[in-house]
This record gives C-alpha cells, sequence and structure tokens, in this order.
C-alpha cells in the first residue's frame, strides 16, 4: 500500500514513529502523540527553561500544523511527564489510511519501523521527519557530553524496538543529510551494563533501558527542532563546539573499527527481551549490535580507529 506524503506529513509521520500510538475501537479513531520531559528545567550551556511551560507554548504551534493537516482540530493534554497530542476522528479519511501504509499497520512506537520509502525521500522530506521524531525522542542538555567536552543531542528509542536506532542511524547519515552519529548507546548487557554490576546488586533487568543515539550539536543544527527551548539550547551548544573545537571534521561512521576492551559474559545475554538477532551472541562494542540488526554501512568502507576518533 502506497502513501501521500509532504512537508506536513512528513512531520506528522516523525512525530508518530517517534512516541505515537494509534488506537482504533468503538468506530472512535486516536492517534496519541507524547512529548515526555524528564525534569522541570531545561539546562543548556547558561540558558535555562521552565520545561513544560515552554513545551505548551511551542505545541500551540504544532497543534495549529496538524489541525490544518487532519481538518480537525487536536486536544492537547498536559502531564506530570508529558504533554500528549490527541487526534480524534469517527472517519476512515484519507488520512488514517494515509498513516496506516506509513506504519504498515503497526500501532506504536515501539514497533513501528521507519517506511523504505523515507530512506529514497527529498532532503526536506528527510529533514521534517527526522525533525518530528527528534521533538519528541530527543534532548539538548548540557550534562551530555563527550570525553573531549563537546557537546551532543541524543535521542530515546524505546527498548522494545532494536531496529530503529539503525534505521535512524542510517538515514541521518543518507545523502544529502550526511549527518554524522558519534554513538549508539544500545539498551544491551553487554554494553550498558558490560561488566554485570547492577546484576550483582539485584537489578537483574537494568540494562533493558532505552537505547540512546547520539549526535555531535553542530551537525544536528541543520535539522533542529520545532520545540523553541531544544532548539536554543541546540544553537548554545553547536556555538561552544565550533568555537572550542574548530579543526573538528566530521566523519560518518563506518566500522569496523577495533575493539579496545574485551567485556566479560553477561547471564542476561539469553534474556527473552532481546530480539532474535542478538539474543545468544556476546557482544564488546556498539557497532557490532548495528552489524546483527543491519546497519547498511559496515562493510562499506574500512578505516582505522584513529581516523574515525575525528567523528
Amino acid at each position: 500500500m502506497d502513501f501521500f506524503i509532504d512537508e506536513d506529513m512528513a512531520y506528522l509521520f516523525g512525530l508518530i514513529t517517534g512516541r505515537g500510538t494509534i488506537k482504533d475501537s468503538g468506530g472512535l479513531k486516536q492517534i496519541i502523540i507524547s512529548f515526555p520531559y524528564k525534569s522541570l528545567e531545561a539546562t543548556g550551556i547558561k540558558k535555562c527553561f521552565n520545561q513544560k511551560d515552554k513545551l505548551l507554548i511551542s505545541l500551540d504551534d504544532i497543534v495549529n500544523r496538524i489541525g490544518e493537516l487532519v481538518g480537525e482540530s487536536p486536544r492537547k493534554i498536559p502531564g506530570e511527564t508529558s504533554v500528549d497530542i490527541i487526534i480524534d476522528s469517527h472517519k476512515n479519511s484519507l488520512l488514517w489510511r494515509n498513516v496506516n501504509a506509513f506504519t504498515q499497520k503497526k500501532k506504536s512506537f515501539m514497533d513501528i519501523e521507519i517506511h523504505p520509502k523515507i530512506f529514497d525521500a527529498t532532503e526536506v522530506i528527510k529533514k521534517e521527519f527526522i525533525r518530528g521524531i527528534a521533538d519528541v525522542t530527543a534532548y539538548a542538555r548540557s550534562g551530555n557530553v563527550f570525553t573531549d567536552g563537546r557537546h551532543r543531542i541524543y535521542f530515546e528509542i524505546h527498548n522494545a524496538n532494536w531496529k530503529m536506532p539503525v534505521h535512524l542511524c542510517t538515514l541521518l547519515q543518507s545523502e544529502p543529510l550526511c549527518i554524522p552519529v558519534q554513538t549508539i548507546d544500545w539498551g544491551h548487557p553487554n554494553i550498558r551494563n558490560g561488566y554485570a554490576k547492577e546484576y550483582e546488586a539485584g537489578k537483574k533487568i537494568g540494562w533493558s533501558r532505552e537505547h540512546q543515539l547520539k549526535v555531535f550539536a553542530e551537525y544536528f543544527e541543520s535539522i533542529g527542532f520545532r520545540i523553541e527551548h531544544k532548539n536554543e539550547i541546540l544553537k548554545e551548544m553547536a556555538d561552544f563546539n565550533r568555537s572550542k573545537y574548530p579543526d573538528r571534521k566530521p566523519k560518518l561512521c563506518s566500522p569496523p573499527k577495533q575493539i579496545r576492551k574485551r567485556r566479560i559474559s553477561h547471564p542476561e545475554e539469553q534474556s527473552n527481551r532481546l530480539p532474535d538477532e542478538l539474543r545468544g551472541k556476546h557482544f564488546d562494542t556498539y557497532w557490532q549490535v548495528c552489524k546483527e540488526l543491519g546497519c547498511v554501512r559496515y562493510d562499506k568502507n574500512k578505516i582505522t580507529l584513529e581516523e574515525n576518533d575525528e567523528i
């Protein structure tokens, strides 16, 4: 089944892919999109915002944009840890058929994948789609820095959706965007809890938190956010990175690389929380997980670890 896509629809598809839930019961159709916030304050290098208040203001424009697209005014529902936008309809309109075609009839961000058509889309469509995902899953905050001091934004992807990090990574690095991904912090026992300390302390599934895909701020600035306070912090961090590290050159991820440290085996390597591609296997580094989950860049370019350190 094919679907129609323009800039507005691409953004909506991104929101649904990132934090959308689709319901169809008793003749009432609903799309629920959650805009989560982890704490009351969003803190940049110098900037600080009341996250809930700023989010509610930014969502007015997003609600209006979605309303023009769907022909009905969505509801905005504030909560303690998120603000939800809810689209209601009693009609099986073109919009709903379009959404079902894009999601391939999947109903939750926990298993929705990026449709293959997005990878062949125009630059504008790709950017709007990623911006939609970023507005509901990505965070810009000063605490997320690399070991050398550079600031990053990071996408949080639900642990149940193992294909999404690789697909999003591939899309970001595709032409003409060419936005390098610095790393994927997988919610996997070898990666998140490689030495089993949490397991030994009784937190047997402490590793199964969200996957985090990380991008240096200055590289993501070409996409940015529609959530105003996130975009302001992103700009602040990007300016800092450029001023403090002017000689850093962006390089796309090109595994395989060398393995710096071997990790011990973890008792949760057999966990049913892992997908079939990973269950029963041991990993020493994040890009090995990417390879097993179908990374298309894995064998295309082989460079040394020292070269790739410039990412």
